[in-house]
């Protein structure tokens, strides 16, 4: 009877965890196209509003469903990086929100949770120096302090952005174009690596999925030189140099 029901809790599992797996898959598949739409269309367009709603849709559903295999596994390096993402693109998109919504308790929270993700990634870096083969779950120290750094460096940008007088347009916009374009950054690194292991040869070389970090970053700074308008300034200020 023990044994029966054994079995039957370990086939729940792993039923469970191939559901997650393939609704993860599938969910990281949409936000790649939704991603990739969102940053090639131009900004504030309705093409680029819709593509930006099916990102965040589709990015939250493969960071928790992410999240859930991880844990199961357990993974924690891609629990903490399910966690990151779904904070990064939930305070992207909350730079839309009024002024009283911005010093509300919704970013408090989000500041928190970062908070808690960049101390508990660097206390997986302290598990790793205690490991005698100097890994935690197979994973050497890099992927924590990087995960350890970038959360609590969000979490102080955070409390900078909370307790602003006021917040530009331009501000909102380097805020929101820089934490869609890293959480799809380290979304499409994990679907690169793992939900494409088995597809075929020609889809894995296909050049905006093999080249896809690059390009994402490349298109983020793209964005971020235009929101800012750094060119047109760095002109204006070589003119004065001239004229000078």
């Amino acid at each position: 009877m023990s044994l029966n029901l054994n079995y039957g809790l370990f086939f729940g599992v792993v039923m469970e965890q191939s559901i997650m797996l393939v609704s993860h898959i599938m969910a990281g598949t949409v936000a790649v196209f939704a991603g990739y739409m969102a940053l090639f269309l131009k900004k504030g367009s309705k093409g680029h509003i819709k593509a930006g709603h099916w990102f965040v849709v589709s990015m939250a559903l493969m960071a928790i469903s992410g999240a859930v295999v991880a844990y199961i596994k357990p993974m924690t390096i891609s629990v903490i990086a399910g966690a990151f993402t779904l904070y990064l693109v939930l305070t992207a998109l909350a730079v839309f929100r009024t002024e009283i919504q911005r010093v509300g308790g919704f970013n408090y929270t989000l500041m928190c949770i970062a908070l808690l993700i960049g101390l508990y990634s660097i206390y997986c870096v302290y598990l790793v120096s205690q490991s005698p083969m100097g890994r935690f779950q197979g994973f050497s120290a890099e992927p924590f302090i990087m995960f350890g750094v970038l959360a609590i460096v969000s979490a102080v940008l955070d409390l900078r952005y909370i307790k602003a007088k006021e917040i530009s347009q331009r501000a909102r916009l380097t805020r929101h174009v820089w934490r869609m374009c890293f959480a799809m950054f380290i979304a499409v690194g994990s679907f690169v690596g793992q939900g494409l292991k088995r597809a075929p040869e020609d889809i894995r070389h296909f050049p905006l999925v093999e080249y896809a970090d690059l390009i994402i970053l490349l298109l983020m700074l793209y964005w971020l030189v235009r929101v800012n308008r750094l060119l047109p300034r760095a002109k204006q200020k070589l003119l004065k140099r001239a004229k000078s």
